[in-house]
């Protein structure tokens, strides 16, 4: 199968997604599966895993619920409070929901950057370990360094980069220092890189694509081919790129550099990391 491995519906309302400002109006409409069925099917994608778009249980509940209508989910990453003194007996609700693969928390909206350095915290990751769920990591490149030190404490857990980490491709600044970080970041075998979100942390009205070939050169180097896994954001690509070119961009530069790895990129990486 080709997987998309990273995908969002959401009911549009202005409350629970305050964070879609003016300049993003493409985004404040409905998005669901039959929309993107138009994109996959164009692409030739077979499946996606859909990742939560806001912090609650009902937000997983919904996307459980619309992969029992809609066969294009192959997963669900979902949310669920990992602090909660519940969190062992919410877990033990969803055992039999066999497409609940994972979870996520929005680290990159936490004003603190230690937040995923409290130990109760940790301690509910490594609950999610223990009834084999993967954590997808959402941070923006500045939380890297705290990043590898809980990855440092988590050395058996299923865990995925989302996004390459979100490095300043506008302007490149940082770049040295996303590179250092996602390095020894990689060291651990139990983690993955999603090559996706890059066109909105670009120029999203003057990208090019050479603009992403020196963030991929570092994924695929350091993660190798077999730990990396693309994934469209859609429908967040849309601010600056349609689900066609965010395809294109990543396929061109494993046809031209990674020609045997295609299938491990597009599908195979995916349904082993979440086992699909």
């Amino acid at each position: 199968m080709m997987i998309d491995a990273h995908q969002h519906f959401w009911a549009y309302n202005p409350e629970e997604f305050d964070w879609i400002g003016e300049d993003e109006r493409v985004l404040k409409r409905d998005y669901f599966p039959p929309a993107l069925e138009a994109e996959t099917g164009a692409n030739g994608i077979d499946g996606t895993v859909v990742v939560q778009a806001r912090q609650s249980i009902e937000e997983t509940q919904w996307l459980l619920s619309l992969a029992q209508q809609f066969p294009l989910i192959k997963g669900i990453v979902g949310w669920v409070d990992l602090m909660s003194p519940n969190l062992e007996q919410q877990l033990l609700s969803w055992q039999n929901e066999q497409v609940l693969k994972g979870f996520r928390h929005v680290l990159q909206g936490e004003p603190d950057p230690n937040f995923m350095l409290q130990p109760r915290f940790v301690e509910g990751l490594k609950l999610l370990h223990q009834f084999d769920y993967a954590y997808d990591l959402l941070i923006f490149a500045t939380q890297l360094p705290q990043a590898r030190q809980l990855l440092d404490t988590l050395p058996q857990h299923r865990i995925v980069i989302d996004h390459i980490a979100k490095p300043d491709i506008a302007s490149g600044e940082g770049f040295a220092q996303w590179k250092a970080h996602m390095q020894a970041i990689a060291e651990h075998q139990n983690v993955y890189c999603k090559i996706s979100g890059m066109v909105t942390e670009a120029n999203h009205k003057d990208w090019q694509e050479a603009d992403f070939i020196p963030y991929m050169d570092v994924v695929f180097s350091a993660f190798g081919p077999e730990r990396v896994m693309f994934g469209s954001d859609w429908p967040v690509c849309q601010l600056a790129a349609t689900y066609t070119e965010v395809i294109q961009i990543v396929e061109r530069y494993v046809t031209r550099l990674y020609p045997e790895f295609s299938q491990h990129v597009f599908g195979l990486n995916a349904e082993r990391f979440y086992r699909l």
